[in-house]
């Protein structure tokens, strides 16, 4: 071993004082800002207070003379207050007496007002005091407000509170700007100093170790060469030890090369194949011996690379192919492989093949890899072979259930003997049900074996793999150190590597398709013996967490097991759910301008009995898991059918019901025939109904996608392209295909209103759009800067909080019969 003279630390000290400078800024920051929330907060509470003060005394007056109209105008002059969200007074039972925005009138709060809380209106009541509750989630304040009239009139019982929800975000915003503008003014002076400092210090250190690692780069080349002069006396040594280095290496050089020739006669010795790849010509040498353990005499093959890899077994050629190539690309840290090579006679033997780079050019790319193969038939034969009849997954080759239940017991077992962790990762495909349903079984199948040889060629090395279902994986991560938050850390690396290999895509049948995954991990470490079944649970529980989270990688944590809804347990609820009527609809207008209603999109709720209101993303997520997203989607056609047909007994007029259908019930074979069937249950005579497509249904054979849409049309329903912009690339396929409506993604309006850049954007978008010919929505428009930018940009419908929540049917039918329009900002 040579002594390395250490380097200055002070190489790495600009960038540790810009770190701490800005950490210290940052800190800073936070702080102020966090005060500056709760100083705002507190003057605007007071300020309602006082204003609510106020209004109690006018109702008390209004009620004492019965002139009500004073108190119509009180409200009116409180709504044209820009941050007023609600303001509504309520009577004992939550019935809207007067409020802010006409729709509400005469309606229960609970349903209409989200935020709104019954209990805390009694609360209120009942303690003869105001109730502030403040949302910095939401951005906003919520003030319970008693009212008590000192008249004996029958209408001084009918309101006893004042609810109301202010938005504190244009404020705490521009609160907040004017800070990080001082800040960040304080940040830009600390930074050009550092910037000075670290100038000086490039000049005096840095400037000159480049030279010299420049020069140490081609220590051992024969154009090697430094006479620079160092200042520094460190660099000095640097310097001179280099150039000795250089010698040194030379002749390890030379000794490695006469190590190399004996090594090829002892390895010949052994009865090993011996095979040397030139990776840079293709060049390819096989010894004598490895042309014997396939049958060969010594001049039978010539010696080039396909000598080699035209012997490959066709079920493995790929898998050993990417096997090399990723050691190759320094993503495997050895080549090693068990496969099968033909025989002289046409048989097929196992063999294992090993490799070592050994050479490289002068951009450190390998060069040559010298190997060898090894004749383990028998072993193979005898062992691995009758394995896998056993225990395998006939499609991928991968062990099952009961191969893992056994190698979770053995595995437990070693943790235990060599005090060291190990892990369980669980990976669920995304949207192969999708696939596989628009696709055919056939290539879902063929993409399986794509996905299962990606994982054993890169992780076999890691541990064991498994596949569990139609679109689960598992994979055995041994050895992870015996510290527990090591052991996690490099487990849930394992996951994201294993996330990120999945999500490259893959080419089947000539068709790019893109899949994504979800992963759990839970890491143990054998002191407590756990059946497998209950590390399978917990991964579970693991996953179904992954599914809500942004990463898609979450560890198991004791805590997940309290009040969990397993996704099997959900599945089956839905699925009782739907036969019992257990869900419910909820109806959001979409509008034009002039706030004219033009068609309304059908939302599906659910309130479990135990687990409370289930969220609507997790209905349709937990729904497509199986055939039930069919069943659900096909329930929610019905009873929008059965609502028009009442309206048209009634001689009403119906507007445009939309209804979203999925990607995976609109790739269902035979989905369209039942919904031809539902339309002879309910013969509509006037209104069509609208479907809302998603994008994605595009990415997967666009062809029959687009053939499906022109069918739907022929049956007289509308089209229309949901998250529209989404994926540009999709594009492409909507060439010829005609939409009643396209609603543009939310992440479009993400940030526009700082954002100049991003209204230009969105703005191209709408344009390209209404150049193609469709009407444009713009939804979740929930303030008025949103509704002012996407009314400017011409979009042609809009559709959010700020015009309609979503209403229950009693609501929409009463919004429908009137007529009236709804007030559009």
């Amino acid at each position: 071993m040579f002594n390395v003279p250490r380097l200055s630390l002070a190489v790495t000290l600009p960038v540790s004082l810009i770190i701490l400078f800005t950490s210290l800024i940052m800190g800073e920051y936070l702080y102020e800002k966090n005060i500056l929330g709760d100083q705002l907060t507190d003057s605007i509470s007071k300020q309602l207070q006082q204003d609510l003060f106020r209004m109690r005394s006018v109702v008390d007056s209004a009620i004492a003379t019965q002139d009500m109209q004073r108190i119509e105008q009180e409200v009116e002059l409180v709504a044209t207050e820009q941050d007023m969200m609600v303001y509504v007074l309520l009577d004992a039972n939550s019935q809207i007496h007067f409020a802010n925005h006409t729709i509400w009138r005469n309606s229960n709060a609970a349903h209409v007002l989200e935020a709104y809380s019954a209990k805390t209106h009694h609360e209120a009541v009942t303690q003869n005091r105001e109730i502030i509750l403040i949302d910095f989630e939401s951005l906003s304040i919520q003030v319970y407000y008693p009212v008590f009239s000192s008249s004996r009139s029958r209408y001084s019982s009918a309101v006893d509170v004042i609810y109301l929800e202010y938005s504190i975000a244009i404020i705490l915003f521009e609160a907040i700007d004017k800070l990080q503008q001082r800040l960040e003014t304080v940040w830009g002076v600390g930074f050009l100093f550092i910037l000075l400092f670290y100038f000086i210090f490039y000049r005096l250190h840095i400037s000159p170790l480049r030279r010299l690692s420049r020069a140490a780069k081609k220590v051992g080349m024969v154009n090697f060469h430094s006479d620079s002069a160092f200042w520094s006396a460190e660099l000095s040594v640097l310097h001179h030890y280099l150039t000795d280095v250089d010698g040194r290496l030379k002749r390890a050089t030379k000794r490695l090369n006469d190590a190399e020739r004996r090594w090829l006669f002892s390895v010949e010795g052994s009865r090993n194949g011996i095979w040397d790849w030139n990776i840079a010509t293709g060049a390819i040498f096989v010894s004598d011996r490895w042309k014997e353990i396939l049958g060969f005499d010594a001049g039978d093959l010539t010696n080039d690379y396909l000598a080699w890899e035209s012997r490959l077994h066709p079920d493995e050629k790929s898998q050993v192919l990417n096997t090399l190539q990723n050691y190759i690309n320094h993503q495997k840290e050895d080549y090693e492989s068990v496969h099968r090579l033909k025989h002289k006679q046409g048989h097929y033997i196992w063999v294992l093949d090993k490799g070592k780079i050994v050479e490289w050019d002068e951009q450190s790319r390998p060069i040559r890899i010298i190997g060898t193969i090894t004749d383990v038939s028998g072993d193979v034969q005898h062992h691995r072979v009758a394995i896998d009849k056993q225990s395998h997954n006939g499609l991928t080759d991968l062990i099952n259930r009961d191969g893992l239940a056994n190698a979770l017991f053995d595995l437990q077992v070693q943790c235990r003997q060599s005090e060291t962790s190990a892990a369980l990762i669980l990976v669920s495909l995304d949207n192969f049900s999708v696939i596989n349903d628009a696709l055919g079984r056939q290539l879902g199948d063929r993409l399986l074996m794509q996905i299962a040889a990606r994982l054993t060629s890169t992780f076999s090395a890691v541990g064991l793999i498994a596949r569990l279902g139609t679109d689960e994986f598992v994979m055995l991560a041994a050895h992870l150190g015996p510290d527990a938050e090591q052991a996690n850390r490099r487990a849930l690396a394992l996951a994201s590597e294993v996330k990120q290999l999945i999500s490259r895509g893959f080419t089947v049948s000539e068709q790019h398709l893109s899949i994504s995954a979800k992963v759990g991990v839970v890491v143990f470490d054998g002191i407590d013996s756990i059946e497998p079944h209950t590390l399978l649970a917990r991964a579970d529980t693991a996953l179904s967490h992954a599914n809500d989270a942004a990463e898609g990688c979450i560890l198991y944590q004791a805590s997940m097991d309290k009040n969990q809804l397993q996704p099997a347990k959900l599945q089956q609820a839905l699925a009782v759910a739907i036969d019992a009527g257990q869900l419910s609809l909820a109806f959001q207008p979409v509008v034009d301008v002039d706030g004219n209603l033009g068609s309304i999109e059908v939302l599906i709720r659910w309130y479990h009995v135990e687990y409370g209101f289930i969220a609507p993303t997790k209905i349709i997520a937990t729904a497509e898991l199986s055939e039930d997203i069919v069943k659900l989607e096909l329930w929610v056609f019905e009873q929008v059918c059965s609502l028009i047909l009442a309206l048209e007994h009634q001689r009403v007029s119906s507007p445009i019901f939309s209804i979203n259908i999925s990607a995976r019930s609109f790739h269902q074979e035979g989905f369209i025939q039942q919904l031809k069937q539902r339309m002879r249950q309910f013969p509509i005579k006037g209104t069509p109904i609208q479907l809302e497509l998603a994008e994605e249904v595009f990415n997967v054979n666009p062809q029959a996608a687009r053939k499906l849409v022109r069918e739907l049309q022929e049956l007289g329903f509308l089209i229309a392209l949901d998250n529209f912009g989404l994926s540009m690339g999709t594009l492409q396929y909507l060439q010829g295909v005609s939409f009643s409506q396209v609603k543009l993604a939310p992440r479009y309006l993400d940030g526009i209103t700082d954002s100049a850049q991003s209204t230009k954007l969105l703005a191209a978008l709408v344009n390209m759009a209404r150049d193609l010919g469709y009407a444009v929505v713009a939804k979740h428009i929930e303030n008025k800067e949103l509704l002012k930018i996407t009314t400017e940009i011409h979009c042609t419908w809009f559709q959010g909080y700020i015009i309609s929540r979503p209403l229950v049917e009693k609501d929409i039918l009463q919004l429908i019969k009137s007529k009236l329009s709804l007030s559009v900002g």
